[in-house]
């Protein structure tokens, strides 16, 4: 009878946030010319969190993570030290005025409906300064950094954030990034464990993570007022509800993913450097520094033949260059896939250099010359993790294209949330990272 009652009390929660959400979105609608961005076309299965754009064509390079790892994932501790550093380019010379602000989210990415004063200390806003011009000449741009909380900012609760970058002049909106703030309560601990799937044609490895959370004292029903997710990659769109759950041992609970519902255990990666852009580089096969941007020419990526073990250890996420005088490069990729495809499939290139977004500009074209797809791209010196996918039926299809015999290491990000009886929104308790290998 609780269980049923909780059931229908959630579902007038999310109804009332829903009408909530609706409103705010016809109301965005009518206020685009205030810098709302436009309806996008978002791909079921996502790499991105709903919500998260990029709606300029000046955006490049943008990382957040925290001060002092630029590897680590966008995490920081309520009440700590802790501070996340955001940095992007913007191509161009010219001095923009920019903001920066904060929503609060639930673990699916719905806007809690907290008031902002509730979750937020602080200025509402957040300018940027000018930032710093490159001494690049092909092409200029300027580099925005911005560290937080700091003294003019900080998060009141925990949970789910995006901040969102606007110019402040033209109200223009540019791109947004998510984030999490974690309180570090209770104790966590997880581990992977590895199947090979029968009933998988081309015998994919399976990852089955577990995990078990130690239940902090305010937490009663563990069964019904906490929630707990897992991502892999650090792919903050495709979290996933860990629906099997133990709470036999007393103060502890114990949860997994469903037998039928595993992560697949061999995901793969290209890896791409850009450290140095001249054909001595091994990926570079042609280079042309007369252009604007220098053009750059990769060797070919031939599905089953492409793909290097010593390098594909694990994700390795995108590095560009800080360094001021660094280039971008127009980078031209060359795909051969193991089967013949139709001039009319979709076959898009997704990575760390376009936030593993679907993009026209990212799509694949047939060369009937050449008997291969080709597309390219502005990316700046540094070094990369990307990937080709098929769209089919508003679907990304990502394992279609892999050499499917690499031995990966996979990383993993449990989530514990508690669903506050008291204040109706969702406090991040824990996060706990971890490693499984293929």
């Amino acid at each position: 009878m609780y269980l049923k009652g909780f059931t229908i009390y959630k579902s007038l929660t999310y109804l009332a946030l829903l009408t909530l959400l609706v409103g705010c979105s016809s109301a965005g609608t009518t206020s685009r010319s205030n810098g709302e961005p436009p309806s996008a076309f978002v791909p079921e299965n996502s790499f991105s969190v709903p919500g998260q754009l990029t709606a300029s064509d000046l955006v490049y390079s943008v990382l957040l993570h925290r001060s002092g790892n630029r590897q680590s994932a966008p995490i920081i501790e309520l009440d700590t030290n802790q501070t996340l550093l955001l940095s992007f380019d913007l191509l161009e010379r010219d001095s923009r005025q920019l903001k920066v602000t904060f929503t609060h989210h639930n673990p699916d990415w719905t806007r809690s409906g907290l008031d902002q004063s509730f979750y937020q200390d602080g200025f509402l806003n957040q300018n940027l300064d000018f930032g710093n011009v490159s001494n690049s000449q092909h092409p200029g741009f300027r580099n925005y950094q911005f560290e937080f909380p700091n003294r003019d900012v900080s998060f009141l609760v925990s949970g789910n954030y995006m901040l969102r970058v606007e110019d402040v002049d033209t109200g223009n909106f540019l791109f947004s990034m998510p984030f999490f703030v974690t309180e570090n309560e209770g104790a966590i601990s997880s581990s992977v464990d590895t199947r090979t799937t029968p009933r998988s044609e081309d015998m994919r490895t399976a990852h089955y993570p577990r995990s078990t959370f130690e239940l902090p004292d305010f937490v009663d029903t563990p069964q019904f007022d906490l929630e707990f997710y897992y991502v892999q990659n650090q792919f903050w769109g495709r979290n996933r509800e860990a629906q099997e759950l133990d709470t036999s041992a007393p103060g502890e609970v114990l949860f997994e993913m469903r037998q039928e519902s595993p992560f697949v255990g061999d995901y793969e990666f290209q890896f791409l450097s850009l450290n140095n852009l001249s054909l001595q580089a091994p990926q570079i096969a042609d280079y042309d520094p007369t252009t604007i941007p220098p053009k750059v020419v990769l060797f070919e990526d031939a599905q089953g033949f492409s793909s290097d073990l010593s390098r594909l250890s694990g994700r390795q996420f995108g590095n560009p260059s800080q360094n001021l005088s660094a280039q971008y490069a127009d980078v031209h990729f060359t795909f051969d896939p193991a089967q013949n495809y139709s001039p009319q499939t979709e076959i898009y290139l997704v990575g760390d250099f376009n936030n593993w977004s679907i993009q026209s500009n990212y799509g694949l074209s047939y060369n009937e010359q050449t008997n291969r797809w080709t597309t390219n791209g502005i990316i700046k010196e540094g070094t990369y993790s990307y990937k080709y996918v098929l769209m089919q039926n508003n679907r990304i299809v990502d394992l279609a294209l892999d050499d499917t015999f690499t031995r990966t290491e996979q990383e993993y990000h449990a989530f514990v949330y508690f669903r506050d009886p008291d204040r109706f929104y969702y406090r991040l308790l824990q996060i706990n990272q971890f490693f499984g290998r293929s």
